[in-house]
This record gives C-alpha cells, structure tokens and sequence, in this order.
C-alpha cells in the first residue's frame, strides 16, 4: 500500500516537461484528477466479424484471417503515436485513399490483433487540419479513421495529450468516426462514462481487456477538471480497481500509457515507477508512449513494459533525429506463461513508416544497446527474418 501511495504522487507530481513540442508550456496531472469516478459498466464493442475486408491504397481489399478456433498463442501487434493532421491530415483531403501502411503491412497482417496511439482527434474543421494560431493544436480529418483501417487497426488509444486539441465536439466526432469504420477505441468517451475502459476484445479465444489512460495534458492550467471528464488521467489506484473487476472476465489485461519526456532517450524516474505501476496494479503488459522517441522495454515482474515506441505515422523533429525511427511491439500471449515481447524496428520518411536497412538496422540496435542498461531492461538477443528482434530480461 505505502508503494501504491508513492505511486498516485509521482503522478500528482509529474510535470509534462513538454506537450508534443510545446516546450515549457505544460501541466502535471492535478490531484483531484486521481479520485476514482463513478464505474458505468464497461463498454464491449460488437464481435468482430469473422472474416472483414479492408480497402488498400489502390482500391483492392486487404483480407483480414477469420478468427480461428480457440487454440494456441494469441500474436498482437502494437505501435506508438499515429498524426493525421496538419500536413499530412491535408494530403488525406486531397488524396482519401493515401496509405502509409503499404511498406509495413505484412508484418501489421502477421499478427492477430493491431493496437496504435491516435494522437490527433479525426474531426470535421471545414478543411483546417490545424489552428491557425497554434500549430500544435490540430486535427485529423474523418477520412483519417479509413487511413487506420489500412493498416488493419484493431483497437486505438485516444487518450493522449491532443485529444482534447478541438474540444469535446471533436472528441465526439473522434470517436463516431472510428465506430464508422470497425475500429474499436479506449482511453476517452463523448459521455464521460468510464474513459479509461475496459475495452473487450476476444480473438483467437483469448479475451483481453484493453485501458488507456494519460499523465499529459496540453489543457492550460493545471486544475482544469473538464477534459479529465472525457480524457482519462492516468490513475494507478483507479486502474487498479477496474482491473480487479474485470479480471475474472479476461485471461490478459493490456494497458496503454502516454507518459513521458519528449525526445528524450531515455526515461526519468518517476515516469518508470507509474509505468510499474501500471504492473502492479495488474497489467499482463504495458504499452508507453509520447516521447516520440524510441525508448527501451523493461520487464517488472516479469511483465514487459515498452517504455515508448517512438512516432509510427508522424513527421520527425528535424532538431530530434531519433524521431524518425521508432518500433512495433510484437506481444505473443500463452497461456500459463508471462507475455513475450519482440521489438520491430523501422524509420519513418515523410510520416511513413518502412522496413530498416542493413546499415540502419545496425544503427538502431546498438542505440537500443546503449540506452537499456540497468536492472531488469530488456536485452536484443536474436534478430528473425522479418526484421524483429526477441527481447528478453537482462536481470
């Protein structure tokens, strides 16, 4: 209890250092977005269908497998922060079927469940894809939720700092959007009932419940409760809580946390305890984001944590070269054994993510070589055909 304790202040005491390049113009999380909120019941999105096809870039279906019959490991793959706004929310309205997955897809479709961090609302501005006055406040537009669909996206976060960037008309519009298209969504709600999920997805007959949650807001002064409202603020005692009523339901809990220092390598202190946090309060695996920099997995209890997998689909920081590279997590879930963990690394050109070279491939490992070091990070030990890399406890 006295760890849970200092847990709930670290994150009282956290400042968000910079809110997606917004420097020192930033909040912490204030104390009263910790108390536990009223529990609604969860909200379940319908079965997924048995066999769905989705439209690529050229006008043909990308086939998604039928889920199989409940036997063996259960493979999902997960990615870091998704923009479509500004520019790029700009060549979606001049160009609905661009695709930024094609490069990537195989390995999106070897998997048997897809995760990502929308970090930009999907609304409709009247064509403005970001604030005249401010540039990091910004929108996708609707056709952003068909551009996630090429990559096959399963289920996605929205609770980061920039949902909140269009207010709640927006954030509704975010959600209705993605409902339109199949994608399931976790972390806020339009009617502030339980943003930070559960969120339950069966496949492969593994059941999952999904949560989100956020310590950065880009709301101005600190004690504005409302977007709390909809947005979910990171609270371990209260994630803590609803993981204990939905675990008799589930066989794996997966926990999304945008968290962090931006373009930093490597992660403070105490951003690592709330993201251990998140394990103790009953987390099979946790999934970081925000740094837009590719930052290392550890393991507490054996349970992994990818502390940030960097920018997926967004524009580097021509200032921050490591904001052109980043990974997807590849989760294998089995049954009786903790969650293993592979890190797929790539780079992203123009905010389109693409396999490694050689060259690159080798740069990328021996920056992850350096930057994990310390008890209990994870350490590359095998590279497979595809490109990913087995990551393992160092102790």
């Amino acid at each position: 209890m006295a760890h849970a304790a200092a847990v709930a202040a670290l994150i009282v005491a956290l400042q968000a250092a910079s809110a997606c390049s917004r420097g020192g113009d930033s909040a912490a999380v204030p104390p009263d977005a910790l108390a536990p909120s009223a529990a609604p019941t969860a909200n379940e999105p319908p079965a997924p269908p048995s066999a769905s096809a989705l439209p690529a870039a050229d006008g043909s279906a990308v086939a998604i497998p039928a889920d199989a019959a409940p036997s063996g490991p259960l493979v999902m793959i997960a990615g870091g922060d998704i923009d479509l706004s500004r520019g790029t929310g700009q060549k979606i309205l001049r160009n609905p079927t661009w695709d930024p997955f094609g490069k990537i897809r195989p390995l999106l479709l070897s998997a048997d469940l897809r995760f990502a961090n929308l970090e930009c609302p999907l609304s409709d501005q009247k064509g403005i894809t970001g604030h005249k006055d401010n540039p990091l406040v910004f929108t996708g537009p609707p056709g952003g939720a068909e551009v996630l669909t090429r990559g096959a996206f399963d289920i996605v976060s929205t609770a980061n700092n920039h949902a909140w960037d269009y207010g709640k008309r927006a954030l509704g519009e975010t959600l209705q959007n993605l409902d339109r298209v199949g994608i399931a969504h976790v972390g806020t709600s339009a009617t502030a009932e339980k943003p930070m999920g559960p969120r339950l997805i069966e496949r492969k007959g593994h059941k999952l419940a999904f949560f989100a949650m956020t310590a950065i807001f880009n709301d101005g002064p600190a004690n504005n409760p409302e977007p709390r409202k909809y947005v979910a603020p990171a609270s371990i005692d209260l994630l803590r809580v609803e993981i204990e009523r939905v675990r008799p339901q589930v066989d794996w809990v997966v926990v999304s946390l945008h968290i962090g220092q931006e373009y930093s390598n490597e992660p403070v202190q105490a951003h690592r305890k709330v993201l251990q946090g998140a394990v103790e309060a009953g987390a099979d695996v946790v999934l970081g984001h925000h740094t837009h920099t590719p930052q290392r997995v550890e393991f507490h209890r054996g349970k992994p944590i990818a502390v940030s997998m960097g920018n997926f689909v967004f524009h580097q920081h021509s200032d921050h070269p490591w904001t052109g590279f980043g990974y997807l997590s590849r989760v294998t879930f089995t049954r009786g054994k903790n969650p293993s963990i592979e890190m797929c690394p790539y780079r992203t050109l123009a905010a389109i993510p693409q396999p490694l070279g050689p060259r690159e491939d080798d740069h990328f490992v021996q920056h992850m070589r350096r930057i994990s070091v310390g008890k209990h990070t994870g350490k590359l030990v095998e590279r497979g055909n595809d490109g990913c890399w087995v990551v393992q406890d160092g102790g």
